[in-house]
């Protein structure tokens, strides 16, 4: 965690994040998601602890939709006034903290206390970790330089190379300038469509999010604004989580990471 929270620039463990049972641990299992399976898949490769990115259980799960404000001080920096970003955040959180109360968080958490694995979950700060590398990458891009031309910087990074989604403009067209760029991610989940129209509406010529509802984009394409790309999910998970993983292992941790991105 504090390998984690260091790479992030994160001073303290945000609402996602939580180590739910403590442990030494030398040989990792890693997963985006991380069920009772995963559990047992981790006992049978002989791995001593697991690292679950999404929330796996606890006060994490119940509350980790508090990282959402996060999407406020991202509009801020990006131009959007406070009273605006203030506003374009307040009915999702509200939805979001509805979704989370009825959340089993104890069954995951419940068995790994019974297999005695240490578990620990890890999300927003690796989401930080890729943003931050996406920040690079696009570095030296100007306002000129087309969405396509932003979209091919995205795709030299490994993880989205080879990922079996692709980097899609979701809005606009590849072919426009893509003006003043805002990448929002790492703030829980997409801000959805209050949280893309305060940045269009502000200034912003293209935002990124990792993911999007097809209700939020059908409204966003009704007000005609902007360029909006999609990273995919999985491929910007990993982009964050990779950095981690290569820090534990050059501390002698052995990783078994779920997938082929690693």
């Amino acid at each position: 965690m504090k390998k984690a929270l260091g790479l992030a620039h994160f001073k303290t463990i945000p609402a996602d994040s939580e180590i739910h049972v403590k442990g030494r641990i030398r040989k990792a299992l890693v997963a985006i998601d991380v069920g009772v399976s995963e559990l047992l898949l981790a006992k049978e490769l002989g791995c001593d602890g697991v690292i679950a990115h999404h929330p796996a259980g606890g006060t994490a799960r119940l509350e980790g939709y508090k990282v959402f404000r996060r999407h406020v001080d991202q509009m801020k920096e990006a131009g959007v006034p406070g009273d605006r970003a203030e506003e374009a955040v307040q009915a999702k959180y509200h939805q979001l903290e509805i979704q989370h109360h009825p959340d089993n968080y104890d069954q995951t958490t419940s068995a790994a206390k019974r297999l005695r694995i240490p578990l620990l979950s890890i999300h927003s700060p690796c989401d930080e970790i890729g943003r931050r590398m996406i920040l690079k990458q696009i570095k030296g891009l100007n306002e000129d330089s087309t969405v396509a031309e932003l979209v091919s910087r995205v795709n030299r990074l490994p993880e989205y190379g080879k990922a079996k989604s692709r980097v899609e403009v979701r809005l606009g067209s590849p072919k426009r300038k893509m003006g003043k760029v805002a990448i929002s991610h790492a703030a829980y989940t997409n801000g959805g469509y209050d949280v893309a129209r305060a940045y269009f509406q502000s200034g912003t010529g293209t935002l990124s999010y990792i993911h999007i509802s097809d209700a939020d984009l059908s409204k966003l394409h009704t007000d005609g604004v902007g360029n909006l790309i999609e990273l995919g999910h999985i491929a910007s998970d990993w982009l964050g989580i990779n950095p981690l993983l290569k820090e534990l292992e050059a501390n002698g941790v052995e990783v078994n990471a779920t997938t082929d991105l690693h």
